[in-house]
């Protein structure tokens, strides 16, 4: 970092203004997410929420498509809201090229100025914490395991081939609460390193090692958030930047290096008093609300999973001497609460949505990867036994006999880490 009132070489001060205005605007999707996920811990909502926030923006950015970017977005048919889809990179690029264009007229008319070691002491800072507590966010995620719970009984019995690499890793995290608990202490670590000045330069250090890694599992997995993570992770190296010769001086060229800091105060008394406050106030209010928001989850999760029951199929009948292997039934899944899951002989899954009347004795299954609404009348013969009757695909006739299979044995958190394997 420069010292006080030295001046700053050109290229020094335009990439300043770039970052500024870049980094600066981004990050104001990072206090959406965050105040919204703070809101969601004392109200009932869903992502699905945020995406009217920037809804405004479709009109000009399918303009922008249309005549610059050519990306195939079209607002009538594509979520509207700057994730890994068309919006996102639209969005991205949008503030990209303003940003290099504003900097540019920043430059012409602000030409005199010698340094901006004040504003970007203030900007450092401000982004030092907005990383921080979107790191937070995730480690509390990972610590308290909502983020990536346990597999379901559907995600255990879908065959390998048919899932997708966000599905393996999802289960591949999920399976082992341990390493998730060592992952979000990780991240939980870097964010409290970031919180202090005293410990914020190998703060930037262990949560840019701490984001590569996660940068690298999105990208390479396929996780819908690698335009968001690959922001943070550049984050991360625009607050390291100033101590980047210095730590390759020391540990590459043996010799002693400092790391001296900046320090700015303000004049009048009372705002040194509530700067501290809000510094300390913000985090705090996140770590309180993310946490009761994971636990409001996490409870809902595990008593969720509690109730999943699978059937496997004894007998199916139809009217027909052969039924295909789509029409026929390998197995039946009640999960999630309300959903049914019916996994065909070619193991393709059905969802459907089920409503229960108690008094007719039916189930009504609104389906998912289609319109159609089915009505299924059920009976339960003996203990651990299921009866389904009605008419399936094609209008046929199908009676079948269901039995109770235990899904608790599928849990593989129940397989013990042992030294010396048997």
């Amino acid at each position: 970092m420069h010292a006080s009132d030295a001046p700053w070489k050109p290229w020094h001060k335009l990439s300043f203004r770039f970052f500024f205005l870049f980094l600066g605007i981004t990050s104001v999707f990072c206090w959406i997410n965050t105040v919204f996920f703070a809101w969601m811990a004392v109200a009932k909502a869903s992502v699905e929420n945020l995406y009217p926030i920037f809804k405004p923006l479709s009109g000009l950015f399918y303009w922008l498509d249309q005549h610059i970017y050519h990306t195939g977005y079209d607002p009538k048919t594509q979520v509207s809201f700057p994730i890994d889809n068309h919006f996102g990179v639209i969005y991205l690029l949008t503030l990209f090229f303003l940003s290099v264009i504003a900097a540019v007229a920043w430059s012409i008319l602000d030409k005199k100025r010698a340094s901006y070691d004040k504003l970007s002491y203030w900007f450092n800072l401000y982004m030092r914490y907005t990383l921080a507590i979107v790191i937070l966010g995730y480690g509390i995620d990972k610590v308290i395991p909502v983020q990536m719970p346990h597999p379901r009984t559907v995600d255990m019995i879908r065959p390998f081939g048919n899932q997708s690499r966000e599905d393996l890793l999802w289960k591949f995290m999920g399976v082992s609460p341990g390493y998730m608990l060592f992952t979000g202490s990780c991240e939980i670590l870097a964010a409290l390193l970031l919180f202090s000045r005293r410990t914020a330069v190998f703060g930037y250090v262990f949560v840019l090692g701490v984001l590569t890694n996660v940068v690298a599992l999105n990208w390479f997995y396929n996780i819908s958030v690698k335009l968001f993570s690959s922001l943070l992770w550049l984050y991360a190296l625009y607050l390291l930047a100033p101590w980047l010769s210095n730590i390759c001086q020391f540990f590459f060229s043996g010799t002693p290096a400092a790391v001296p800091q900046q320090r700015y105060a303000f004049k009048k008394k009372w705002k040194n008093y509530l700067l501290p406050g809000v510094l300390v106030l913000v985090p705090l209010l996140s770590l309180v609300f993310e946490s009761i928001g994971d636990v409001k989850s996490y409870r809902k999760e595990t008593a969720s999973a509690r109730k999943e029951k699978m059937y496997n199929v004894m007998t199916f009948l139809t009217k027909d001497t052969v039924a295909a292997d789509s029409i026929r039934w390998r197995r039946v899944l009640f999960v999630y609460d309300n959903y049914m899951v019916i996994f065909n002989m070619k193991d393709k899954e059905d969802w459907y949505q089920y409503e229960v009347d108690s008094l007719k004795k039916t189930f009504t299954l609104h389906g998912l990867n289609n319109n159609a609404v089915k009505m299924l009348e059920y009976a339960y013969p003996s203990a651990g036994k299921l009866q389904l009757a009605g008419k399936w695909k094609g209008g046929k006739d199908i009676n079948v006999s269901l039995k109770l299979s235990p899904v608790d044995s599928m849990y593989l958190n129940k397989e013990k880490i042992k030294i010396m394997q048997d």
